[in-house]
């Protein structure tokens, strides 16, 4: 293969998934708030963090992040505590309306495109190698 056929593929692969089956409308609509404020909500549910950890996760910087984290506040979604080990720092987590709305964005954020779902095992299995996916 060459460059410009790894790039023509490329460029397909990332405009099924930024254009052809863009999940972020849906998420939107589905959550009632902006994309971001859901993808924030759905690194929760991983685990608490704290802004910084936040930040560094979205590629965002934490002063804009931490405006989000408020909004979530005041909608109930999150909840603000003390870190333990160090009082100046606090924790963020998901509240359980917050969870609700965490999983939701993510089953509408990770339901594959037609094109995955209608291939077989085994080329699903050949991606997975051909990416390094586990």
């Amino acid at each position: 293969m060459t460059n410009s056929d790894a790039a023509a593929v490329w460029r397909e692969m990332r405009a099924l998934m930024l254009e052809k089956h863009d999940t972020r409308r849906a998420v939107a609509e589905a959550t009632g708030m902006s994309f971001l404020r859901a993808k924030l909500l759905t690194k929760l549910l991983i685990s608490d963090r704290t802004v910084t950890e936040l930040a560094e996760i979205l590629a965002s910087d934490a002063p804009y992040v931490s405006l989000n984290v408020r909004e979530l506040e005041k909608r109930e979604l999150v909840i603000r505590t003390e870190d333990p080990d160090d009082r100046r720092r606090r924790i963020i987590g998901l509240t359980d309306a917050g969870r609700r709305i965490a999983e939701t964005a993510r089953s509408i954020a990770d339901a594959p495109p037609p094109e995955f779902t209608t291939t077989s095992a085994e080329d699903l299995a050949h991606l997975r190698r051909i990416l390094r996916l586990p």
